[in-house]
């Protein structure tokens, strides 16, 4: 090879060892992009997952699954459906306020709904709003299953409630809350209206309508500690809850009387609780109870603490108000309290 080609290749070698140098730089340019755009996109993401955490605390679980899956949109749109509607409060929280320290009183506000809305997520129920110390629920909507199921699953919720209060109540007192606090609670099945309500720039998802009303005015009427149902949601559990009859009624807003039932438990482990405690007119007997963690089934296990739950309510209650029946005694409810 003479000098003439010699040249013309340490030419062609520089050529390429150019060309090498910038598709380096061009990868290294590309591989830092590439790493802010990761960078960015993980930065976004994780915004993306805070406001859809913050969105989880706004929104019922059903409807926020619905929202993020892309099967509802945010519209001004409704529907008649049949829903169970649930309502309850606290009984003379107005009163209550204002014999107790704010700080405290917030405390145990906040301990009562958090547990309160985790028990009606368990059970399906679409939280509709926190009303102060009430709250509305409703089964039916989004997701909708059977009719019985969702009167059924209304009535263990209520239920699982009132067994929860308990619990919480012996949590206040040693944090010096010793006032105590009694829920009444109505239930009723119906349709209802059913969707987004309100502007296009602030729309709230909702139900409206008469049988609404009729689970309000329930909750009014119920005695303290209890749960008041009307004959449509008793028609749907009446073959797996426990039930007494209480009157028929009229209530203010509608035009024809409503029977109203009171539900005590559900069968299968309010018949075994009622074995292990017997009440009277002037108290209560506890049977003997033998708990075995490796031999105790879990209905047994539930009874138990149905029954020691209602000893310790009996024990909460002032002493006019202890019965041989399961809870209060029934009569005419009294007339419904008008909702601030």
């Amino acid at each position: 090879m003479d000098d003439k080609d010699a040249a013309i290749l340490r030419q062609e070698i520089e050529r390429l060892m150019h060309e090498l140098d910038d598709m380096r730089i061009l990868g290294e340019n590309t591989i830092e992009h590439s790493t802010q755009l990761e960078n960015t996109l993980v930065e976004q993401n994780t915004k993306l997952d805070l406001l859809k955490d913050k969105m989880k605390k706004y929104l019922s679980p059903q409807l926020y699954k619905a929202l993020v899956g892309g099967t509802s949109n945010a519209e001004i749109i409704h529907k008649r459906k049949k829903l169970t509607i649930f309502f309850s409060d606290i009984v003379n929280f107005s009163a209550i306020t204002d014999s107790v320290e704010s700080e405290l009183l917030s405390d145990v506000l906040n301990q009562y709904l958090n547990r309160m809305a985790e028990i009606a997520t368990k059970w399906g129920g679409t939280i509709d709003k926190f009303m102060g110390d009430g709250m509305m629920v409703f089964f039916g909507d989004p997701e909708f299953i059977d009719d019985a199921v969702h009167a059924q699953n209304c009535a263990r919720m209520a239920l699982d409630m009132l067994d929860e209060l308990s619990v919480l109540r012996t949590r206040w007192r040693q944090i010096g809350m010793f006032h105590t606090l009694r829920v009444r609670m109505g239930i009723n099945t119906g349709y209802c209206t059913v969707g987004n309500f309100g502007s296009s720039n602030r729309m709230e998802y909702t139900i409206i309508g008469g049988q609404v009303n009729i689970a309000s005015r329930l909750e009014n009427l119920a005695e303290p500690d209890s749960v008041y149902i009307s004959q449509a949601t008793y028609a749907l559990i009446q073959d797996l809850a426990v039930c007494e009859f209480v009157d028929n009624t009229s209530v203010k807003g509608v035009h024809y009387p409503i029977e109203i039932y009171r539900l005590t438990g559900m069968k299968g482990a309010q018949s075994l609780a009622t074995s292990m405690i017997e009440t009277s007119r002037s108290g209560f007997v506890l049977k003997e109870l033998t708990y075995d963690a490796g031999k105790s089934g879990a209905r047994e296990r539930d009874a138990m603490k149905h029954a020691l739950r209602r000893a310790l309510d009996l024990l909460e209650r002032p002493t006019d108000t202890v019965t041989g029946s399961p809870g209060p005694a029934t009569g005419a409810p009294r007339a419904p309290a008008e909702k601030p």
